[in-house]
């Protein structure tokens, strides 16, 4: 009996102990302005792919991105992309903050 109680309690933290490293990584709020940042450099230096990835690679470094979180990363845009709300503010803020972005002027 012991047995089945542990593997029902260790179940559930497992559950909860992979979603909260996912939180950890970048919150709904960090993932828009990640978004925002990322589509204004898609669109700001789509003429110039070396500028165009050098900023990329400074805006995944800027919020910790690399290669030992990518999984967890690719898991959490699964998450997030299923937030309607959240998609219709990074599109909206993507339009109003690529038009005057200031992130072309940072490189």
């Amino acid at each position: 009996m012991n047995k089945s109680i542990t593997t029902m309690i260790s179940i559930p933290l497992i559950i909860l102990s992979s979603q909260t490293w996912a939180d950890t990584i970048m919150t709904k709020a960090q993932y828009a302005d990640y978004s925002v940042q990322y589509q204004c450099a898609d669109i700001n230096f789509h003429k110039d792919l070396e500028k165009k990835e050098a900023e990329l690679i400074r805006i995944e470094n800027s919020f910790g991105l690399n290669d030992d979180n990518f999984d967890a990363f690719d898991e959490l845009i699964t998450e997030y992309e299923r937030d309607d709300t959240l998609l219709d503010t990074i599109r909206s803020r993507t339009k109003t903050e690529c038009s005057t972005s200031s992130i072309a002027s940072n490189s």
